[in-house]
């Protein structure tokens, strides 16, 4: 496939800043990695040269490969440290992969989401529920990560991670670590608050300024408030218990099963399990990848495979893959 350079690679180049962008082919290279014919190009606006890679993912990547491969185990229930024994490469390599796809599909969201923003905002319905876990210890390091999604597709706007307090009626060895941790940590506080308004915040930028949306939520005292203070009048708040069957006829079904599918999918969130957080920030890139999977790639349900979320909401057109998603590197991100 014949590829042409969206824009010049060098960030000071004048055509970056407005003047126009010519190039012509230079030549071309062989990548040692695996053999392929790399073309290659110069701006004739800076007269400084740069190639196709440059403008890929795996831009300075040795296995140019391992990044799709770990993505299927990343969204499979897969540990960083199994995921680097079948992909026969190191954890830290792991670590700087996962690193790499979840900065890619955050930055592609925010970029479509502007897209939306420009084109009049997303006028639909959504839910709001936060999910509990932990990182390091259950009992000691309790965290909290709210999940906003539009209810008909079950497209996943935004997720958060923040602390909560340690769990109470502890055992004696286990407030005697609680102790120690808090006297070189702090006192853990309770961040539930404030992750649900940065969801709300990067929900409030998407909404049409002149209608209002509906948004359902479980009893939990804390929501009105930040809703009335993140949306105004933009949103009617809606609220049903949590403690019903969580069955189909349940009105927050859609945001039940969402967080169910991410303890399904995300090795990290599985319940008492070995692959626990050690870092609640990696907890958060790795359910960025699994947006990623959840809006884009899989079928809303199985009964409509070959229509992701996103297609559903009207913002793609087409269902993609991690091919699609994960090779080119997006315009003026950094890296």
């Amino acid at each position: 496939m014949y590829f042409r350079p969206p824009r010049c690679s060098h960030d000071d180049c004048p055509s970056r800043r407005g003047a126009s962008f010519q190039y012509r082919r230079r030549g071309s290279y062989t990548r040692k990695c695996d053999g392929q014919i790399v073309p290659r190009f110069q701006c004739l606006t800076c007269s400084r040269g740069f190639s196709r890679q440059t403008f890929r993912l795996d831009f300075r990547l040795r296995k140019t490969q391992l990044h799709f491969g770990l993505f299927d185990l990343l969204i499979s229930k897969v540990t960083h440290r199994q995921s680097a024994r079948l992909l026969g490469c190191n954890r830290k390599t792991v670590h700087h992969r996962l690193r790499l796809l979840a900065a890619h599909a955050h930055a592609y969201q925010d970029r479509l989401l502007e897209r939306v923003q420009a084109n009049g905002g997303l006028n639909a319905s959504f839910q709001l529920d936060e999910l509990e876990t932990f990182e390091n210890n259950r009992r000691l390091c309790p965290v909290t990560m709210p999940v906003l999604i539009e209810t008909k597709s079950y497209f996943v706007v935004s997720v958060a991670v923040g602390t909560l307090p340690a769990r109470g009626k502890l055992a004696p060895r286990h407030k005697e670590r609680k102790e120690a941790r808090a006297a070189v940590e702090g006192r853990r506080k309770n961040g539930s608050r404030a992750a649900v308004e940065s969801c709300l915040r990067r929900l409030a930028k998407v909404l049409p300024k002149d209608k209002r949306v509906v948004i359902a939520t479980d009893h939990k005292t804390s929501y009105g408030a930040i809703l009335r203070r993140e949306l105004g009048t933009r949103a009617t708040h809606v609220q049903h218990s949590s403690k019903a069957q969580r069955s189909f006829n349940n009105p927050l079904f859609p945001i039940n099963h969402t967080l169910a599918m991410l303890r399904d999918g995300v090795s990290r969130l599985v319940r008492r399990n070995w692959g626990a957080s050690k870092k609640r920030s990696w907890l958060e890139r790795h359910a960025w990848v699994w947006i990623a999977y959840r809006n884009y790639i899989r079928g809303v349900t199985n009964d409509a495979p070959k229509t992701s979320s996103a297609m559903a909401l009207g913002l793609v057109e087409s269902l993609f893959s991690a091919a699609d998603l994960f090779t080119w590197r997006l315009i003026g991100m950094a890296m």
